[in-house]
């Protein structure tokens, strides 16, 4: 037999039924028409989940979820009503619902969230060892933050979640982790880097297109919003969207249905969608180029993923943890970190996140084959410029002044210069947009100092 499912409803013949289809199931089922006999019945009963209509004879079903918290039963409340509105569904989870669903409603959606529900009560919590977490790899306060938060937002209600952090944080294991402990993840998760896409393209991308649509359209395509129905879109990189593919997106999240280019059909989806950003989308839906509807459209629920330099240890965690990787791939005992090599990753501020600490790590790997990865071997690249972000500045006690002092002003524009490069991926023009240059003043001193931007790029 499955857990007790109360449900509070005043509506005689959708309780019925609803029961009716749930005792098939295997669940044991109770009723009640009013507020008042189903928080008598919860305390009594204590069931294991609560279907909780919002509009009752006698009240709100809103205003009776913080009575049922009060007693700490061991339920969870899912919210069910006919009157569906985009802001009830934040209301829900801050009062305390799991879930929130609308009339009419889907039963197998229904099945599928009770099942996702009682996984999660039983899963192991944040500390322990949750496989969709597994990813997610630190013990630094911050990380512990996140895994909780992602715990408690995968399995609510948001069917739009915005991730935010730098580059090279790991924003696509976030989302990984969000769709595998979310009830949708039995269906696929698609996704898309919208700034790897003309405007045009990233349209067909998304929604599909019709023969004929444009120029070698040779024949019918569905979009990833279809590929990704029943399950979870990631779209990366949001902010680089342009006009056209924002109102379009807009349009699929507001009716939750897409329109393939070229065609004159709407095709109903289901799914949630999880944009990721490294940029600040508030500052440019200021600046009027994103869009404001959109920008709160998406974030329903925000997720901020901390960076690496603020994350303690967690490097040392890390760099294990890539070391563990490469030896397996290249057959042969793992590398611990040599002490001057760990003092080294604690001590650089890491402008390229983990993606970088991975990167070099992988190079240590194959540029050495001692027992331990050493300082040196972290300290040395192999490209042109014949430097590594993590070097040690020199004594400069017998240098003069003027001497020393271009050395320091030399050693920080290498930094900084493979610094941009690593958030941009080997993108000049983007890295030079974030440097704030004109894109030939950075040619310029990336060529000065030797550095070739094709090495970043990945």
């Amino acid at each position: 037999m499955r857990p007790n499912v109360l449900i509070i409803d005043d509506e005689h013949n959708f309780r019925e039924f609803l029961g009716e289809a749930l005792e098939t199931e295997g669940y044991g089922v109770q009723y009640a028409p009013t507020a008042k006999i189903g928080l008598a019945l919860a305390r009594r009963e204590s069931p294991a989940f609560i279907l909780l209509d919002q509009n009752l004879p006698d009240g709100s079903g809103l205003d009776l979820l913080p009575k049922l918290q009060a007693q700490r039963l061991p339920t969870t409340v899912i919210v069910i009503t006919a009157y569906a509105e985009f802001g009830d569904a934040v209301d829900a989870v801050k009062a305390g619902a799991f879930h929130y669903l609308s009339k009419p409603l889907d039963f197998g959606k229904l099945l599928a969230i009770l099942n996702s529900a009682s996984h999660t009560s039983h899963a192991p919590d944040e500390e322990g060892g949750s496989p969709a977490l597994a990813s997610l790899i630190g013990n630094s306060q911050p990380m512990r933050d996140l895994k909780t938060l992602v715990r408690r937002v995968a399995s609510g209600p948001a069917e739009s979640i915005l991730i935010h952090g730098e580059s090279g944080t790991g924003k696509e294991l976030v989302a990984r982790a969000l769709h595998e402990l979310s009830f949708r993840a039995s269906a696929p998760m698609v996704s898309v880097n919208c700034a790897a896409l003309t405007e045009t393209l990233l349209m067909s991308e998304l929604f599909g297109h019709e023969r004929g649509a444009f120029t070698d359209a040779r024949e019918q395509r569905k979009g990833v919003f279809e590929a990704a129905h029943g399950g979870t879109l990631f779209l990366d990189e949001v902010g680089e969207m342009g006009p056209r593919s924002q109102a379009a997106l807009l349009r699929a999240l507001e009716q939750r249905v897409i329109r393939r280019v070229g065609g004159n059909r709407d095709i109903p989806v289901d799914l949630r969608v999880i944009a990721a950003t490294n940029r600040n989308l508030a500052q440019l839906v200021d600046d009027g180029v994103f869009r404001e509807d959109l920008y709160y459209r998406l974030n329903v629920v925000e997720i901020d993923v901390p960076p690496l330099r603020c994350r303690g240890d967690d490097v040392i965690l890390l760099a294990r943890h890539f070391s563990e990787v490469l030896a397996r791939r290249y057959r042969e005992p793992v590398r611990d970190l040599d002490p001057d090599a760990a003092a080294r990753l604690r001590e650089y501020p890491w402008p390229g996140n983990v993606r970088e600490l991975r990167n070099l790590v992988e190079r240590a790997y194959a540029a050495s084959s001692t027992p331990t990865i050493q300082a040196q071997a972290l300290a040395r690249r192999r490209h042109a410029s014949g430097h590594l972000p993590i070097t040690v500045l020199p004594a400069w006690k017998d240098a003069p002044f003027q001497a020393a002092k271009q050395e320091v002003i030399d050693e920080f524009e290498r930094r900084y210069l493979e610094g941009i490069l690593i958030r941009a991926e080997g993108n000049v023009t983007r890295a030079a947009a974030d440097a704030g240059l004109v894109r030939q003043v950075l040619q310029r001193l990336l060529r000065r100092h030797g550095i070739d931007p094709r090495d970043y790029r990945r």
